[in-house]
């Protein structure tokens, strides 16, 4: 008896490991370039860059800073928009208002959220931008099957 307690006891301790770990592995691997970071670029030969810094910049294309700049504007009037502002931030970059999904700004009993995720399709990739604690983080990930950046329906 004492040997099934014990192996059903080391079952229930390796889920227990097993399942923050798993979660763990699946949230470090969700990460993305917070604005005004940019990644390393590889040192070049190329000399024709007028300083270090903008030889490290990587260009990005244009949707990507008009979205940036709209939603860092946003920000810096207030740092806890709702979802109206921000799909307004969005249209005001270039984008149509149909296209725009924005997560919601506050819980079914009212209170608010941590974050609010906006995101609108560009080509073949969604351009996705986070609001966090007034700071913002834009990056893009392949558009969804269905044809929407976001799960749910946000629109």
């Amino acid at each position: 008896m004492a040997a099934e307690q014990l192996s059903t006891f080391r079952r229930r301790l390796a889920a227990a490991v097993a399942v923050p770990a798993a979660l763990m592995l699946a949230l470090t691997a969700c990460s993305s370039t917070e604005t005004g970071q940019a990644p390393a670029a590889p040192a070049s030969a190329d000399s024709s860059a007028s300083s270090p810094a903008e030889a490290a910049a990587p260009e990005l294309p244009d949707s990507h800073q008009a979205v940036q700049a709209a939603l860092s504007e946003l920000l810096a009037a207030n740092p806890a928009p709702s979802r109206e502002d921000i799909r307004g931030a969005w249209v005001s970059a270039g984008f149509s208002p149909e296209t725009v999904e924005v997560s919601q700004d506050g819980t079914p009993t009212g209170l608010a959220v941590d974050s609010i995720i906006s995101a609108a399709p560009d080509g073949a990739e969604c351009l996705v931008g986070e609001i966090r604690s007034g700071k913002l983080t834009v990056t893009t990930v392949p558009v969804l099957a269905n044809g929407q950046c976001l799960l749910g329906d946000d629109r």
